[in-house]
């Protein structure tokens, strides 16, 4: 299924040809883990224009029936050089929020826990917008998601790291928690 005719969603522009998503790596979890880490981003600046994760995860613990928030780190800095914002819906309501001067991005409230049911996992995907250029700062966007929770919701983010630098790497955490078994996360490039 292509998501182009979203419009809002189609990575790259012009001719109708759409974009070219290309998978680079993938990493599922065998144990539980704080954080993972995309190195070496550097290596796909003259193949590639922009980023793409696809994460399915579920945190290793408890998270009271709620969700979990996914934060990143671009390129090692934990400065406050970020900005995010959201907008969340479940269904009977509809909240928005957002903030600066963050020390990193974050994708919020989709990633279950052990006490939801065997196999609920959370969802998301995140694109880095012209993660390679080094004129001007790095948006994302994504949109995350659950379904197997108590309170099943759907968000849509946005966020920017205040820096011109091209991405070389990333890291990505759960909010102070493992992130369990089974998680995925997979890199794709956008031509």
């Amino acid at each position: 299924m292509s998501l182009i005719p979203l419009g809002f969603w189609a990575a790259s522009g012009g001719g109708g040809g759409g974009a070219a998503f290309n998978l680079l790596e993938t990493t599922t979890l065998a144990t539980e883990v704080s954080s993972l880490s995309f190195t070496g981003l550097g290596a796909y600046a003259s193949s590639y224009k922009h980023l793409q994760i696809r994460c399915v995860a579920r945190a290793g613990a408890s998270t009271g029936a709620g969700q979990l928030d996914l934060d990143i780190e671009l390129n090692g800095d934990t400065g406050s050089t970020y900005a995010t914002h959201r907008l969340t819906a479940n269904g009977s309501s509809v909240t928005s929020s957002g903030g600066g001067s963050r020390p990193e991005m974050e994708i919020s409230d989709f990633v279950l826990g052990t006490d939801s049911p065997a196999g609920a996992f959370g969802v998301a995907v995140v694109d880095f917008l012209d993660a390679f250029s080094n004129t001007k700062n790095t948006t994302i966007r994504a949109l995350a998601g659950e379904t197997g929770g108590s309170d099943p919701k759907i968000t849509l983010n946005s966020g920017a790291w205040f820096n011109t630098d091209s991405i070389t790497s990333m890291l990505i955490d759960l909010n102070g928690s493992l992130f369990g078994v089974n998680s995925r996360f997979s890199l794709y490039g956008v031509k």
